[in-house]
């Protein structure tokens, strides 16, 4: 039996990361909290503890696993639109991204 070819452009890596994410043009407005629980280049898939509407702009805070200089914590900062969503996961586009120091106050 041969095994279903992957349709995804980009290679998804296993990333277990606190994420704080906010809709853009929807009111009221939408905001919350998850775990990633996979990401490429291309887009990030997370968990959410409510439904978010397919094709909305998004707004994606990472926690970054390293840290600027061994010192200052980093969050990833990504835009993208919803893809799907379906009972606790989202899965989103990334069409732009950056890097921004933590405050003190990290997700």
């Amino acid at each position: 039996m041969n095994e279903p070819a992957e349709r995804r452009a980009s290679q998804r890596y296993s990333f277990e990361q606190k994420i704080r994410y906010r809709l853009r043009g929807v009111r009221p407005p939408l905001a919350g909290t998850g775990i990633t629980v996979n990401m490429s280049s291309a887009g990030v898939l997370f968990t959410t503890d409510q439904p978010l509407p397919a094709g909305k702009p998004v707004v994606l805070e990472i926690n970054w696993p390293v840290r600027l200089g061994d010192a200052s914590p980093l969050k990833l900062v990504a835009r993208g639109r919803v893809i799907w969503c379906e009972e606790e996961l989202a899965a989103t586009s990334i069409e732009g991204w950056d890097f921004r120091t933590q405050g003190a106050a990290a997700l």
